[in-house]
């Protein structure tokens, strides 16, 4: 069983626009290295606990899970399975829902500068930087 379900996830992974998968990727290390606590169906998680479950399921979320914004409303605010909803308890604050924590750290995100592109040294033997 096992085994079918591993040779079928190259069909079940999405692919995503860059930009929104690397705000994905950056809320999901946020939660990662968050000292708060993560409460999921009534049980208390840290932050690697977390972002590991979240990770999975969007996984199988697939492709419906296409921006920043749909991981958190469709992925990171509420237990498939008991439809309760995710809380998050930092060490300086109230219980609150995961979700608008997450939005919060959405908006922050999308608020930052845009790095510029990092630039690839020439490969050896280039042409590159020769005068010509």
């Amino acid at each position: 069983m096992a085994l079918t379900l591993l040779a079928g996830a190259p069909a079940i992974a999405a692919t995503r626009p860059e930009g929104e998968q690397a705000k994905i990727d950056a809320l999901l290390d946020r939660i990662r290295a968050s000292d708060a606590i993560f409460i999921r169906n009534g049980v208390e998680y840290d932050g690697k606990q977390a972002a590991s479950h979240l990770k999975t399921k969007l996984f199988f979320a697939g492709s419906r899970v296409q921006t920043a914004k749909d991981f958190v409303l469709g992925v990171a605010s509420h237990s498939e399975e008991s439809g309760l909803p995710y809380e998050i308890r930092p060490k300086e604050g109230a219980r609150r829902p995961l979700k608008d924590w997450l939005l919060e750290k959405l908006s922050e995100l999308e608020r930052e500068p845009t790095p510029p592109p990092t630039s690839r040294p020439a490969p050896k033997g280039s042409s590159a930087g020769a005068g010509g």
